[in-house]
């Protein structure tokens, strides 16, 4: 595992390249917005090569011009003024984009801060353009970032900035005209804001209500809300996603406040690109687009799914990518759940869902208009699509040349679960990864995608494919998935795939304990958000079988896994290798076990640091193969003595990100989708 130390310079480069072209940006626009200014004082100092020192007045005497400014001071130039007029107007915006760069300068070049506020747009001479744009490209090269140029808040409507405003620690206030509109207390410094915040976590009674108090803080204060999330990911990331934001999702419409993602509904279709055109950020890299029709274990929530988009947006944050690279959005075709559609709060259209041509007409939409604005190397990152939906729109955009994508509830889900399968052979008494049997309850996309993954795995260690294959039993709601079944020929055929083909119906069990008692897997994989279904008598078979099987329970929220930890040790007598989804409270009466949990979040941060880093053109299987086999070996020895077969600890996760998004890069080169050589700088910089 990397050091912070390491990461925190990784960090730095890619934030050193995006502020090169942020400098680059702000130069642009201050040169724009100094012209007049620039042929002003051309013409000035042509007069006065003509006429002589005394003639280079500009017309209006200094008198005026500096009555003219104490009015403006302070900020206060959004008043009204009755004399005002268009020349004064356009001086008062150009003004306001030069404070922009001001304001941002750091004490290296106090120097420049000696002009008296607010700047009027001739007050700047060539000179001191050129000075600053120097500095800006010093700045930049120094890892020092300017105000994003898009910013142009002053006076009260900062107050309303989430990427301005920071509480006490607020700086420039003099600049932004935010005196008198704060309190006169010293600027504070970064912990204080974060104690602040903790602060009003502790007043809460629940883990809901501490969400809605991290996702109004976020869009308060952005940089406090970060700040915050780095250094408490254990804490708060339970909070901001699973298991809590399933709550959110359900919840959506109570806790609406400024939504922060791309709302796309069918009443868009044809206006897409005007829509994406609105979105702030300018370097987006990853766009997590969802269409709220399964939104984890709870189905359909419709335009509620925002949250799962926004969630998946901090899980990315927290492991270290940029948050101005992401871009949550939810596709808005309808819902079919009955609550939503008769509750007052909901937020989406209130229609049953579209299932003819618009649908796919309008994600077409959406994809292309965001690859229109941000480049063809911004990351399509699917998430909680129904499976009528989610392989078959995760091929057809894979089949598009040129288009970067994955769904993480097919890929990322399935990294994670071999992944944990790996880790596990590690422990005694646990069969190596190729004589695992693995029983998969539940035959959706994610454990549809973990049978291909594990079968790419025991492939990759010397299986033929027809023998990996074998070692796999689906479980769906009709039971054990085999060819001759009533219903085999309307299968998907990704579930055709691991039909069971044996002679005598020998696998044909249609409840789970049946299943196990035939099969007689080693490992048990469950993933169809049924509470419960690993019953006392289904572990008690299990254990039965083997010394040390394998359990995993990993439907989200909590209240749909099919078993808890304490039930897994307790009908096992402790053999049970378990690992859950959400991450379930330690059992006080068995200190011993510390299970691990399943998350995705070990996963496709990883997948797309490696992926931006080496310029990948797509995502390949072999990519999200490279992704599992890494983190399992993240996994410590001391992780492993107490049965946790992920990484105990999620302080980690930015780290854990890196050695997957090294391994993800390097597997890319291989699979000739890199366009950038794993080592170089370029990549080092994510």
């Amino acid at each position: 595992m990397r050091s912070i130390a390491t990461q925190t310079t990784i960090t730095t480069t890619a934030t050193t390249n995006t502020n090169t072209n942020t400098g680059n940006v702000f130069l642009r626009r201050l040169r724009c917005s100094s012209s007049d200014a620039h042929q002003s004082d051309k013409k000035t100092r042509t007069a006065a090569r003509r006429n002589g020192p005394e003639t280079t007045t500009t017309g209006a005497s200094s008198e005026e011009e500096e009555q003219q400014q104490q009015q403006r001071r302070h900020g206060d130039d959004f008043a009204d003024d009755d004399d005002a007029n268009a020349k004064t107007k356009m001086m008062m915006s150009r003004r306001r984009e030069i404070l922009t760069v001001l304001g941002a300068l750091p004490a290296s070049v106090e120097a420049l801060k000696t002009f008296t506020f607010p700047v009027s747009a001739r007050a700047l001479t060539p000179n001191q353009t050129i000075t600053i744009s120097k500095t800006s490209e010093k700045m930049a090269s120094s890892g020092y970032s300017f105000v994003n140029p898009s910013i142009d808040s002053m006076g009260f409507h900062a107050l309303s900035d989430n990427k301005v405003y920071h509480n006490m620690a607020t700086i420039d206030k003099e600049a932004r005209g935010l005196v008198g509109l704060l309190p006169a207390g010293e600027t504070t410094a970064e912990e204080v804001e974060m104690l602040r915040a903790k602060k009003s976590l502790e007043a809460c009674g629940t883990d809901f209500e501490r969400y809605k108090v991290l996702v109004g803080l976020q869009n308060r204060d952005e940089k406090t809300f970060y700040n915050l999330l780095r250094t408490n990911v254990e804490e708060l990331l339970p909070i901001l996603y699973t298991p809590t934001v399933g709550e959110a999702c359900v919840r959506f419409g109570e806790i609406l406040d400024r939504p922060r993602g791309l709302w796309v509904s069918l009443n868009d279709a044809g206006k897409v690109e005007k829509l994406v055109k609105r979105w702030r950020n300018e370097g987006v890299m990853i766009a997590v687009i969802t269409d709220g029709e399964r939104i984890l274990g709870l189905g359909d929530q419709g335009a509620n799914g925002m949250g799962i988009s926004v969630g998946k947006g901090m899980v990315y944050a927290a492991s270290g990518v940029n948050p101005e690279w992401l871009l949550p959005v939810q596709i808005d075709t309808g819902t079919n759940n009955e609550d939503h559609l008769k509750d007052p709060l909901y937020v989406g259209l209130r229609k049953n869902r579209e299932r003819s041509q618009k649908y796919d007409l309008l994600l077409e939409e959406t994809v292309f208009a965001i690859r229109k604005r941000y480049g063809e190397d911004v990351i399509i990152h699917f998430e909680d699509f129904a499976p009528r939906n989610a392989f078959r729109v995760l091929k057809k955009f894979q089949n598009v040349p040129g288009v970067v994508t994955y769904n993480d509830d097919i890929q990322g889900t399935a990294a994670v679960t071999v992944a944990g399968l790996i880790a596990s052979t590690r422990i005694e008494n646990v069969l190596p990864l190729e004589k695992q049997n693995v029983l998969f309850f539940g035959a959706g996309q994610a454990n549809v995608g973990a049978a291909d993954l594990f079968v790419r795995a025991l492939k990759s260690r010397g299986l033929s494919d027809e023998d990996a294959v074998k070692r796999v039993w689906l479980f769906d709601s009709k039971g054990v998935v085999t060819t001759s079944r009533a219903d085999f020929e309307n299968l998907s055929s990704e579930k055709k795939r691991f039909a069971r083909t044996e002679s005598n119906n020998a696998y044909d069990a249609t409840d789970l304990l049946s299943a196990v008692q035939l099969c007689q897997p080693t490992a048990l994989v469950g993933a169809a958000a049924v509470p419960n279904a690993f019953s006392k008598p289904v572990l008690q078979e299990m254990a039965k079988n083997n010394k040390r099987p394998i359990v995993f329970a990993l439907s989200n929220p909590t209240s749909k896994a099919e078993c808890t930890a304490k039930e897994a040790y307790d009908f096992t007598s402790g053999k049970v290798v378990f690992a859950s989804g959400t991450k379930f409270p330690l059992d006080s009466a068995a200190p011993q076990f510390q299970p691990g949990f399943a998350n995705n979040a070990f996963i496709f941060p990883g997948v797309a640091r490696g992926t931006i880093a080496c310029k990948a053109s797509s995502v390949t299987s072999g990519m999200f193969l490279a992704a599992a086999e890494r983190l399992a070996k993240e996994v410590t020895r001391e992780d492993l003595l107490v049965g946790s077969v992920f990484p105990k600890t999620i302080d980690k996760l930015s780290d854990v990100a890196r050695a997957v998004g090294v391994a993800v890069a390097e597997r890319a080169e291989k699979d000739g989708v890199a366009r950038i050589e794993p080592g170089g700088n370029a990549f080092f910089g994510v």
